[in-house]
């Protein structure tokens, strides 16, 4: 198995990683791929936290813990100081104090232990990061020969001291570990109880967030649900636009068509009422033509009647002047007796029958009209020159034989002629 490790912001793969494997383990490879001395840790990093893993970790099991967000978790390999060989060996420089506990207060106990000593060993602390002094080497040359050589040189040179200092410095330590493991039991029995507290509170905070978790997934739940809906209402939204758009576009042409249509309506009622007018206009022409020739006939009518008028008035005019004439004329032939008679019987009149009123009365009392008798000669039923009843006055044979009144001036022949 793999496992990725960040060294110097430098992502390096490790293989054949197990379960088993310690970070101990982990270190010393990547201490040997580098090829650097010096004292590292293996750090397990989550956003914003850092965990220091012991040598004894298994950093595949850690990583497991993870579940879900294993993926997110970096492995970080870092330098914490020098190696002991890289140290300096003078009492009289300060010595770098160690990262545990025990060695902030105390010096180290190597320098007060014989080298076969094993009693004091379980007093030293154990240490979180390891120490290399080599590169490629194997376990014991790391942690080998030369490292105890030195240490009990350095126990060697310290051993100068009188006895006298050993045992106050002897009974010294002695008391401060005594003072040290009661403070360890204090602090033991505090972090049982913090413990316990931390165990109830824990349980209580644990079931808080199951339920908070189950809260937060119903919301979830509705959260998808609300979602898949604004999906949905997005989608029929998008549809709707684009039938808004459809139907703008419709009433756009729509619009159009009927602009056109309306200036075609103009158009023809344009042309019609043109159309309307010309006929206006043909039919007035037509009536005036008609008018015209309707005036036309009249006045020639009313001419012709003129003319018939004139006529007539020339006739009646002729005519009376032939009575006139007939009057003086049956006036100076007739005799007196007949004249008083003639006055006598003014009611009697000739008449005389024929198609034509032409002839004149020849009973007709002096300054009257006489009656006109068609030309032709066809007189009334009476006897020409007599009364209906008989017995009128006559003129002579001779006078009537020789009377006749010739009217030449008017249309018509105005003829009396007695017998």
């Amino acid at each position: 198995m793999e496992l990725k490790v960040w060294v110097d912001g430098v992502q390096r793969i490790v293989c054949g990683v197990t379960e088993v494997t310690t970070c101990q383990e982990v270190v010393i490879a990547l201490a040997q791929a580098i090829g650097r001395t010096g004292r590292y840790t293996l750090i397990e990093k989550w956003r914003d936290t850092e965990r220091h893993l012991a040598p004894h970790e298994n950093p595949i099991v850690s990583l497991n813990k993870w579940g879900q967000y294993a993926s997110d978790v970096q492995l970080i390999l870092r330098r914490t100081g020098p190696s002991l060989s890289e140290r300096p060996t003078s009492d009289s420089v300060a010595r770098i104090p160690e990262r545990t506990l025990y060695r902030q207060s105390l010096p180290p106990l190597a320098k007060l232990r014989p080298p076969g000593d094993k009693a004091m060993k379980r007093r030293e602390p154990k240490r979180k990061s390891l120490t290399f002094t080599g590169g490629a080497k194997g376990l014991m040359d790391i942690f080998g020969k030369s490292k105890e050589s030195e240490f009990k040189q350095k126990v060697l040179n310290n051993c100068k001291t009188t006895a006298d200092e050993l045992k106050k410095l002897i009974h010294l330590q002695t008391e401060k570990l005594q003072s040290i493991e009661k403070q360890l039991e204090s602090n033991e029995a505090e972090i049982r109880y913090w413990e316990q507290k931390y165990n109830a509170s824990l349980e209580e905070e644990i079931l808080k967030l199951e339920q908070k978790i189950k809260r937060n997934e119903v919301e979830i739940e509705e959260e998808e649900f609300w979602e898949n809906e604004l999906q949905i209402e997005q989608e029929n939204e998008k549809q709707l636009m684009e039938q808004l758009q459809e139907m703008r576009q419709r009433i756009l042409e729509c619009e159009n068509k009927l602009k056109d249509y309306v200036s075609q309506i103009h158009n023809m009622e344009s042309g019609l009422e043109a159309e309307k007018l010309q006929r206006e206009v043909q039919e007035s022409q037509v009536n005036e033509e008609e008018v015209k020739e309707k005036i036309e006939k009249v006045k020639g009518e009313i001419d012709i009647q003129g003319q018939q008028s004139l006529r007539l008035e020339n006739g009646i005019k002729a005519v009376e002047r032939s009575l006139g004439q007939a009057t003086k004329r049956l006036q100076v032939c007739l005799p007196p007796k007949e004249m008083n008679y003639k006055e006598q019987s003014k009611s009697s009149t000739w008449k005389g029958q024929g198609t034509r009123t032409g002839a004149i009365d020849q009973g007709a009392a002096p300054g009257e009209p006489a009656a006109v008798h068609p030309a032709n000669g066809n007189q009334g039923d009476g006897a020409a020159g007599r009364p209906r009843g008989g017995g009128g006055p006559t003129c002579g044979a001779r006078e009537r034989a020789n009377f006749s009144v010739w009217v030449t001036e008017a249309p018509w022949l105005i003829e009396a002629t007695p017998q």
